[in-house]
């Protein structure tokens, strides 16, 4: 049976392929690169497994532990393996946009892309914090991921609100629009994963 410090440096891989994972959905849409499709869905697939592994893992030392304070760390870990695993199902999500608006031919406006860049950066910027900090196995490092919550949620407020109106001045095509929501959203969720994995982790100081 694994111990824990070592389960917890396997996390903190999954956290950096996550990352990876994000990084290369990101490219994949500013270059419309669907050669890149393979590459992360096989990333995905080894986030769905080491979420697999990871979880049984866990729920073997919690079982062999009598410590509550050891339970608290195993429970709080499995969270941040299930939020790592999401955050992988919505990059998929994400690339299947990608997909249909290269397909389709669909054009997002400068401003558009503009604002899309402006929040995969901040989210980018938070997953990096949480990686960090899994690595290092320093809690404490995720503290400006928190401090920056309601600013994502304002800005995504902002930017749907624009968008809305670039559909009703013409400037975007519904469907156009409706691909560029939902990255919008699944980005914020990406973000929110990443927030509650920060959250988590503060618990373990």
């Amino acid at each position: 049976m694994s111990d824990l410090n070592t389960v917890k440096k396997t996390i903190a891989g999954m956290a950096g392929q996550a990352l990876d994972m994000w990084k290369l959905t990101h490219q994949a849409f500013m270059e419309h690169n669907l050669d890149l499709f393979p590459k992360i869905l096989s990333e995905e697939n080894k986030l769905n497994d080491l979420e697999k592994e990871l979880t049984a893992q866990l729920v073997e030392l919690g079982r062999a532990s009598g410590s509550p304070k050891d339970k608290k760390q195993i429970t709080i870990y499995a969270d941040v393996v299930g939020d790592l695993e999401l955050i992988g199902d919505y990059c998929k999500d994400i690339l299947e946009r990608v997909q249909i608006k290269i397909e389709e031919k669909l054009l997002f406006s400068e401003e558009a892309v503009k604002e899309y860049g402006e929040l995969y950066d901040k989210t980018e910027e938070a997953l990096k914090e949480v990686v960090f900090a899994l690595d290092r196995d320093s809690p404490e490092a995720v503290k400006t991921v928190l401090r920056k919550e309601e600013q994502i949620d304002g800005l995504v407020d902002e930017y749907r609100r624009r968008h809305d109106q670039r559909l009703i001045d013409g400037i975007c095509s519904p469907m156009a629009c409706n691909m560029f929501l939902n990255m919008l959203d699944f980005t914020a969720a990406v973000y929110q994963h990443t927030n509650k994995i920060a959250k988590r982790l503060l618990e373990l100081q």
